[in-house]
Formats: C-alpha cells, sequence, structure tokens
C-alpha cells in the first residue's frame, strides 16, 4: 500500500486554522470580561438618587423670619429703645439684648425682661435642629468677687444662665447649645459712661441652621 494514501486520515490540523481559533477564543473572553465590569459599575446601588425633605431646603429661611417677625411683633417697644436687636437672615438669626434690664452689674441673675425675651422665643427655639450659640458680654468694669474672678467668668455665666433656662423650662436640647465668653472684649459702644456700660452688658443670640 502506498504510504501517502496510509497516513492522509491522520494528517495535523494545519497551524493558520489553529492560530484563528485561538484569537476567537481571546476576544470572546474579553467581550465577557467588558460586559461583567460594565454590569458592576451600573448597578442600582451606586445610582440611587439622594432625597430632600421640602423642609430641610425651606425650614432654616421661614422658622428664622418667623422667629424674627415674633420678636417684632411682641417687643417693638424693646427694639426702638435699643435694647433689643434681631436681624433674621436666610440660614442665620441674631439676637442681642441687655442694656442694664438685662443684667445688673456684676450679676449674672435674668432680669423679668430677660426671661419674658426667652418666654417669648423659647418654645420656637426647642423645634428643630438648629445650632444656638450664646455669646457673654460685660463692661470695661473689672470685677473680683467670691463668685466671679474676672469679666471672663462673669460673661461666661451670663451665657450659661441662659441656656440653663432653655434647657429647663423649654427643653431645648443640650447637644444644640454652646456658650461664649467675650468678657470686655467686644463691646458695642465706648465704656466712657454709666449708660454706654449698661448697652455693652449684654447677651448676644446666634441661631445657626448652616450645617
Amino acid at each position: 500500500m502506498d504510504s501517502r494514501h496510509a497516513n492522509s486520515g491522520s494528517r495535523p490540523l494545519s497551524v493558520p486554522w489553529a492560530i484563528t481559533f485561538a484569537d476567537l477564543a481571546l476576544l470572546l473572553l474579553c467581550f465577557f470580561i467588558m460586559l461583567t465590569s460594565f454590569s458592576s459599575k451600573s448597578s442600582p446601588a451606586s445610582t440611587s438618587p439622594v432625597s430632600v425633605s421640602p423642609s430641610e431646603s425651606v425650614g432654616s429661611n421661614s422658622q428664622s423670619k418667623e422667629i424674627g417677625a415674633l420678636l417684632q411683633q411682641n417687643f417693638s417697644s424693646e427694639i426702638d429703645k435699643g435694647w433689643l436687636f434681631v436681624d433674621a437672615s436666610a440660614e442665620l438669626l441674631r439676637i442681642q439684648f441687655g442694656a442694664s434690664e438685662g443684667f445688673e452689674s456684676g450679676s449674672d441673675a435674668l432680669t423679668a425682661q430677660t426671661i419674658a425675651l426667652i418666654d417669648a422665643m423659647g418654645p420656637m427655639l426647642a423645634k428643630g435642629t438648629a445650632t444656638i450659640s450664646v455669646i457673654g458680654h460685660t463692661d470695661d468694669l473689672p470685677i473680683h468677687t467670691e463668685r466671679f474672678r474676672d469679666n471672663w467668668e462673669l460673661s461666661s455665666a451670663r451665657a450659661v444662665s441662659v441656656i440653663r433656662e432653655l434647657i429647663n423650662r423649654y427643653g431645648v436640647e443640650p447637644s444644640r447649645l454652646e456658650a461664649k465668653s467675650y468678657a470686655d472684649t467686644h463691646p458695642v459702644v465706648t465704656n466712657d459712661s454709666e449708660a454706654n456700660r449698661a448697652r455693652n452688658r449684654r447677651i448676644e443670640i446666634e441661631v445657626s441652621w448652616a450645617h
């Protein structure tokens, strides 16, 4: 028998055909990997929107103006006399009061007029999550008593007395409150008369809805 015909049925695959099949398999593998990667990047967890409550977007502005309007209506005479100052903006409400009827000289005890002011705004300040900073100030007369070593301690005690009132009477969360003490370093007028010193014995309250 001719040897060429005997071996014709077991001839090996041609090299060009084998290389073409390998390239096709590699291409399919790469395509599968690309599909898997794209699917993981576009999963619902990574594209889910963050919901924003409508009350969060408008609450700060409306509440600030609501408190400001209430104080301007109920304490118009105090505002006219300069005892009370109210500035309401979108994310910050500033309230300043004092002028001798807020605190007597050398004392952190709240006067009746200060308590009336806190009574008016306390229930509204108790609502929401705004940060409330209470800042105490004094005049420039030095103080050194058994209770207060200097004006720093006095101004701090004045701020704390307001904070204590808000917590105990109106349930304002303590975590929302902070006390600051400036002593006589931030006067609103020159301490050259008793009337001006009375104006500098004051409290400032800043209510901020910005986070």
